[in-house]
């Protein structure tokens, strides 16, 4: 600092320099304070920001845990309703397929069948025809039924019964 030639005051060069870094100085001042207010408004912003996005989370935790709770009672509640469904489903299956192999694919004996019938349209007239001793006549039917061709699965049956009546013709 510069001083008069007395010492005692400043000279007027150093006042001005003074005034002038004085004014410098309030003026940062002012700036800082702007700053320090635009700072303070814009953390609040971000403060509010921050309480609204804590909030939205937490009600989407919220929401989250509702629909976990939903969804496992939901999920307790339609478990019997899968199991039920897997049995009848299962029975249903079976029932159906027993029906299709029954209608479809059951086993013939053919050779049974075609025995029942001869048996069921021939047995009564030749026991009749054998009680009242034309053995001959039932011995001529059977020759004649073993040419037939629908009596062909059971012709072996056929020549036994016939060779049987002639054993008995002959004694």
């Amino acid at each position: 600092m510069e001083t008069t030639p007395d010492n005692n005051t400043p000279s007027r060069a150093v006042l001005e320099q003074l005034l002038s870094g004085v004014t410098a100085l309030e003026k940062a001042l002012v700036e800082s304070e702007q700053r320090a207010q635009k700072y303070a408004q814009e953390a609040e912003t971000l403060r509010l920001a921050h309480d609204q996005q804590t909030q939205a989370l937490e009600k989407v935790a919220e929401t989250a845990r509702r629909l976990q709770h939903d969804y496992e009672v939901l999920r307790i509640q339609k478990g019997g309703f899968g199991f039920k469904m897997l049995l009848l489903s299962g029975f249903a299956g079976f029932v159906t397929g027993f029906l299709m192999h029954w209608l479809f694919f059951r086993p013939t004996n053919e050779h049974a069948e075609a025995f029942a019938r001869f048996r069921d349209a021939n047995l009564f007239h030749y026991e009749v025809a054998i009680s009242q001793g034309r053995i001959d006549e039932v011995e001529k039917a059977l020759k004649a039924d073993e040419n037939k061709p629908e009596n062909a699965l059971i012709q072996s049956e056929i020549e036994f019964a016939r060779k049987l009546v002639g054993a008995a013709a002959r004694q």
